[in-house]
């Protein structure tokens, strides 16, 4: 597995996704940074990263994993992997360490920010709000990868982008949080303080209970080993 992984890579050395890993983060904060002013910026990048920047960034390096191959209709992989499985897992793999990085990436950007300018989310909330969007959006990674494999990249990312701006703003201030795509936005309230239209969160908010985190990431998590599963099995069956 760990060859199959590498020989991904590889292949995607000299790709956008590579770039966009830390351009669109750095952009992200930049924008932040020219709206808000420097007492903000951590809250403001949040409040854009998870509602529309990181969606695109890991939208479109997932839809890309499988952009390529599909292009060519896997010629030569189905030819030199007989567990087609396993390359589907390999993608996935690739995907979710991507979206790692991305967060990772961001996370400096934001605490290099609280250094500089102002810190108005504590470093300990802000490595956990992180962790917790890593987390939560990584159950979206099977099911744009196989959406893309159905359709195409721009398909995957309007659907990612629209579910993250109007799906997930809404529900996640309502008793629908648990709809998948409003949990990274409702996880974030009492994380960082911050509403999903990006005003702070009143200490007495209903939105500031801890108690919806744990059972938000157990259903992400068990939405990404199911649709990992499932999409897996569907790709086994794709013919050349």
């Amino acid at each position: 597995m760990a060859d199959y992984l590498s020989a991904e890579f590889l292949k995607q050395k000299r790709s956008f996704q590579n770039v966009i890993l830390w351009l669109i983060p750095l952009i992200n904060i930049i924008i932040s940074l020219i709206l808000m002013g420097p007492e903000y910026v951590q809250t403001a990048s949040y409040n854009w990263w998870y509602i529309l920047f990181l969606p695109f960034t890991f939208t479109y390096i997932s839809a890309s994993l499988i952009k390529r191959d599909r292009k060519y209709n896997f010629h030569g992989l189905f030819g030199i992997v007989q567990d087609k499985k396993r390359l589907w897992y390999v993608k996935l793999a690739a995907a979710t360490i991507y979206l790692f990085l991305s967060c990772l990436v961001f996370l400096l950007l934001t605490i290099i920010c609280g250094v500089v300018f102002h810190q108005q989310i504590p470093l300990l909330n802000n490595i956990a709000a992180s962790a917790v969007l890593f987390i939560t959006f990584a159950w979206q990674i099977p099911l744009l990868m196989y959406m893309t494999l159905r359709f195409n990249m721009y398909f995957s990312i309007i659907v990612s982008i629209f579910c993250s701006l109007f799906v997930a703003c809404i529900c996640a201030v309502e008793r629908y949080w648990w709809v998948p795509f409003a949990i990274p936005a409702r996880l974030m309230c009492p994380i960082i303080k911050v509403l999903p239209n990006g005003l702070l969160l009143s200490p007495d908010s209903p939105l500031n209970r801890s108690n919806v985190i744990v059972p938000g990431i157990i259903i992400t998590i068990l939405l990404y080993l199911i649709l990992s599963a499932a999409t897996a099995k569907l790709f086994e069956k794709q013919e050349v």
